[in-house]
């Protein structure tokens, strides 16, 4: 079920360096989502672009629900002014969700603010008492708002060594399992920066390994109207070829595809 809400901020803070957390009062939004869905945003009544700013939802519960972003273009920016009580426009949840987590032993690796859908998938399976692994890349230290913390399962990666391991999300992945000892019913969730994703998807069925990827890429409209979101499936017999079979679209048929099924995440 979709829901265009009204919300209220209940805060807005910056958690580490040029990244913000929000937490939003939107009750219908927050009941009916699921880890790994987002909502498309108004980020302000006087917004005079077309399309709305899609973020991951970081967590749902209590009536609320937050997102983690980084100011990057107009729309972004606008948000880190959001005061405690602001209005904001909502549509949500949009798209698909994590899910067959509890068949395997869910591997969780996130790069940047695409933390956020993973994160929510962290607290899920922590609430449903499920082992898993948390892994986190980002550029140096000041990027960080987790801890290192390797004996509970949480591991940090920043590309020029500041803190946790020394490298990327695949290093880390390297170093955990330094003989390539991974899980028999390992399986991969990973949300991040298109490059990184690339990575991701590229080890995953290089080693065998099951893998979910919630692609980040612009839906603007949320829908499947826009088609600005096209995705390119691999087909392996041409008399299915079609626009539909070529192309998925990450808002609908999305954001979550796994490893084998798309050509490529950038």
């Amino acid at each position: 079920m979709i829901f265009k809400e009204t919300s209220s901020v209940v805060s807005n803070n910056k958690i580490a360096k040029g990244i913000y957390q929000t937490i939003l009062y939107a009750p219908d939004i927050s009941a009916y989502s699921h880890p790994g869905q987002f909502v498309n945003i108004l980020p302000s009544y006087n917004w005079k672009n077309v399309m709305r700013r899609p973020m991951s939802i970081a967590s749902q519960g209590n009536d609320e629900i937050s997102i983690i972003y980084k100011p990057i273009g107009e729309g972004t920016r606008i948000m880190t002014n959001w005061k405690e009580g602001s209005q904001v426009d909502l549509i949500g949840p949009l798209g698909n969700y994590w899910s067959n987590y509890d068949s395997g032993y869910p591997i969780l690796i996130g790069g940047g603010v695409g933390i956020a859908p993973i994160l929510n998938l962290h607290t899920q399976l922590g609430k449903k008492h499920i082992q898993h692994i948390l892994i986190m890349g980002a550029k140096n230290a000041q990027e960080h708002f987790l801890q290192h913390d390797p004996i509970n399962h949480t591991y940090i990666s920043t590309d020029d060594g500041s803190v946790g391991i020394n490298g990327n999300v695949v290093d880390a992945l390297k170093v955990i399992f330094p003989d390539g000892d991974y899980p028999a019913n390992g399986k991969i969730f990973s949300c991040g920066p298109p490059m990184m994703m690339e990575s991701v998807r590229k080890f995953a069925l290089e080693h065998n390994l099951c893998c979910n990827l919630a692609l980040e890429t612009i839906m603007a409209c949320g829908i499947g109207i826009c088609q600005g979101c096209a995705v390119e499936r691999k087909i392996d017999n041409i008399a299915d070829y079609s626009y539909r079979t070529h192309y998925a679209l990450a808002c609908i048929d999305g954001p979550i595809f796994t490893a084998e099924e798309i050509v490529s995440c950038l």
